[in-house]
């Protein structure tokens, strides 16, 4: 059943200021040495029964298999849900192989890594990589910038330093997964433009071209593509990745599980559970006129009634130009919001507005909305809709 909540706003001016800070350089040897094995000081690896985990991969597709994987492995399904930890319970890529698993509120930009990559290798040293790309409608994928300082080739059962590998899933042994952080894709996206990287032309122009496709705040799709280790792979730089090459059976990576660290979209039930809420959004927590759903779509606290997210109704050219609309919506909720208007405050009909002035943060969207001034409407209202 979808629910239902009405916001109608007053005349005032408010005016919108943002502040963005841009990080304009990204070289591989800024992260070399990188973090390093699991359970040492300064290692990123995350345990797959961390309470940072808040949601596991749930579906799968373009399973592509490479070589040399046997049937037996050839088990997708196994890379759903939580990490088991367990080296038999995995599914194989073969070498070269890819698959991409989707999640069922997705992923968003929040602080620190956003997602980590769980592999199934025995020991701190025998790791089996994978390019890792993400997209936020499933065909326009993103890679992640990646670097190998590994110098010569790995035999069969080799082993790689972990501190030389930087971006490239797994780097962790089984029960630790490999964190991703998608503001790593915007430092080397602005970076890009100003010139400053590393990255080989084939890289950046797959990045130029790509990332401009992406909303980081609502990442739909992870897909892995496996490393071949015998040097034909090659990594941001345009430099030779080695890992264990020729492996047979099962080679290629081992995918557990891909764990989420911020979802990009919360059910309004589980927003309501973590603030002790009204389950059917009707309530007001915070007794600031703003029930609990409308808190939930537009980002606010419900439980502190200083942070109430009203509206802004205003004028410009000492109201004769246009009338303007200030609103901002959360970029994890469920649901859709839309504008009315009315003239008497009884028939109320959607208001197309002349233009839509919109900008972003990680965590809102803030939108303004402009109508005629002379429009026969005198009242607004918001309309907010979930499930």
């Amino acid at each position: 059943m979808k629910k239902q909540t009405t916001l109608l706003f007053v005349l005032c001016l408010l005016p919108m200021v943002g502040i963005f800070a841009v990080d304009d350089s990204y070289y591989g040897l800024d992260h070399a040495p990188s973090a390093p094995a699991a359970g040492q000081p300064g290692s990123t690896a995350v345990h797959m029964a961390s309470n940072a985990i808040v949601a596991w991969a749930d579906g799968y597709l373009d399973v592509h298999y490479g070589v040399e994987v046997d049937e037996i492995w050839m088990t997708p399904e196994k890379a759903l849900g939580p990490a088991q930890g367990i080296a038999e319970e995995i599914a194989c890529l073969g070498r070269g192989g890819q698959i991409t698993l989707t999640f069922p509120n997705g992923i968003g930009d929040g602080m620190g890594a956003d997602f980590s990559v769980f592999e199934n290798g025995v020991t701190d040293g025998f790791l089996e990589l994978a390019h890792v790309e993400v997209s936020s409608d499933g065909t326009n994928f993103v890679r992640f910038p990646d670097y190998s300082y590994t110098q010569d080739p790995v035999e069969t059962y080799g082993t790689l330093n972990t501190r030389l590998i930087y971006g490239l899933a797994s780097k962790y042994r089984q029960s630790y997964g490999t964190p991703f952080d998608l503001n790593e894709l915007r430092i080397a996206y602005n970076a890009q433009l100003a010139g400053n990287t590393d990255f080989s032309a084939d890289f950046a122009t797959a990045l130029t071209n790509g990332f401009p496709l992406l909303d980081l705040n609502h990442i739909t799709h992870v897909r892995l593509i496996d490393v071949v280790g015998d040097g034909t792979a090659l990594d941001a730089r345009g430099e030779v990745i080695y890992d264990p090459y020729p492996t047979t059976g099962s080679a290629g990576f081992d995918l557990d599980a891909i764990g989420v660290l911020s979802e990009s979209f919360v059910p309004y039930a589980d927003w309501a559970a973590i603030h002790s809420v009204s389950t059917n959004g009707l309530g007001d927590a915070d007794g600031d006129g703003v029930v609990d759903f409308q808190e939930y779509m537009m980002g606010g606290d419900p439980n502190l009634e200083t942070f109430a997210p009203v509206p802004v109704l205003g004028s410009s050219g000492n109201g004769t130009d246009s009338v303007f609309l200030e609103y901002s919506l959360s970029r994890h909720a469920l649901g859709t919001c839309r504008v009315e208007a009315s003239d008497d405050l009884s028939g109320w009909a959607n208001a197309v507005p002349q233009n839509t002035e919109q900008w972003s943060e990680p965590d809102f969207i803030h939108l303004t909305a402009q109508f005629p001034a002379d429009a026969p409407q005198h009242y607004y209202r918001l309309i907010f809709e979930g499930q």
